[in-house]
């Protein structure tokens, strides 16, 4: 397709470009590029609105799965333009994990999903993020460079790309728009803020998601941080009596130097913690995995 279009009064170029593609039964995938604070989101989610009216919040994807949930939505595929904002796609389709099951679906996804006209729009820092062989399928890299608070619009640099297989090269093309029989370059957009009701959708779903996120990395350190200290049995995984769950979790709880003072604490407790009931408690949890060195 090339890259021109005709000039319409009040419509936004760069839409009526994407929304031609939709016609010619192809899909448009692009690239927002640009450090944090430049305006890849509020950016992307203005040019949907561009391209229609209709964009929802809820089109917006923060991780992998959360793309694939939106595709086979049924309230998906009723829409005129099939769009997705895929914010901070960094985190599960960064190249450094290319070999991994998400990559190669990432890779699968994008190289047969054009017959359902999907729009998607991605936001990552740098084009390197993503890996090499999905690089190659994007049709449209917008960097951005930055947010114009008094005009509250922000400033993009778009590229057209075109990848020459034999020259392992990529070509970056401008926009022409004709207009009263001239031909015009468009080396850059400007796009005005989203609707504000948009905004506020989206910057709730951006903190739902970035807590759990938080939240799982917080969970995977501390599990790296049991295996390191030999801490990472889980009570719950496996059966424990009612006696042998306490024994552990006094040891947990507790500054326990010897089976003396474990078993001031599990007598306390109302067990009848004399030498061989303890021996038998102690050995059962180690069998089982737990790491109580008394």
């Amino acid at each position: 397709m090339q890259p021109m279009i005709m000039y319409k009064k009040g419509e936004n170029s760069w839409a009526r470009w994407i929304r031609k593609r939709i016609s010619l039964n192809l899909n448009f995938l692009s690239l927002a590029t640009g450090p944090t604070g430049v305006g890849k989101s509020w950016g992307m989610m203005s040019l949907a609105c561009q391209i229609s009216p209709d964009f929802e919040a809820k089109q917006v994807a923060f991780s992998f799965k959360h793309v694939m949930q939106i595709l086979n939505s049924s309230w998906f595929k009723e829409k005129k333009y099939k769009i997705i904002v895929f914010d901070e796609a960094q985190i599960t389709i960064s190249n450094r994990d290319w070999q991994s099951k998400t990559n190669k679906l990432m890779n699968y996804l994008l190289s047969t999903f054009r017959h359902q006209n999907v729009i998607l729009l991605f936001t990552i820092p740098y084009s390197d993020f993503l890996d090499s062989a999905s690089m190659k399928l994007i049709h449209v890299e917008f960097e951005m460079l930055g947010v114009d608070q008094k005009k509250k619009r922000t400033r993009i640099r778009p590229y057209i790309l075109q990848y020459n297989s034999k020259m392992k090269k990529y070509y970056r093309h401008t926009l022409h728009v004709i207009r009263k029989r001239h031909v015009l370059k468009m080396p850059f957009l400007n796009l005005p803020k989203p609707p504000k009701e948009l905004i506020v959708e989206y910057e709730q779903a951006k903190t739902e998601f970035t807590s759990k996120l938080n939240a799982s990395i917080l969970k995977e350190l501390q599990t790296e941080e049991d295996k390191a200290t030999g801490n990472d049995f889980d009570p719950d995984a496996v059966k424990l009596t009612p006696e042998q769950r306490k024994v552990y979790e006094v040891i947990q709880a507790g500054n326990i130097k010897d089976r003396k003072e474990l078993h001031i604490e599990l007598t306390a407790c109302g067990l009848n913690s004399n030498a061989k009931n303890m021996s038998l408690w102690l050995k059962a949890l180690r069998k089982k995995g737990a790491k109580v060195n008394l």
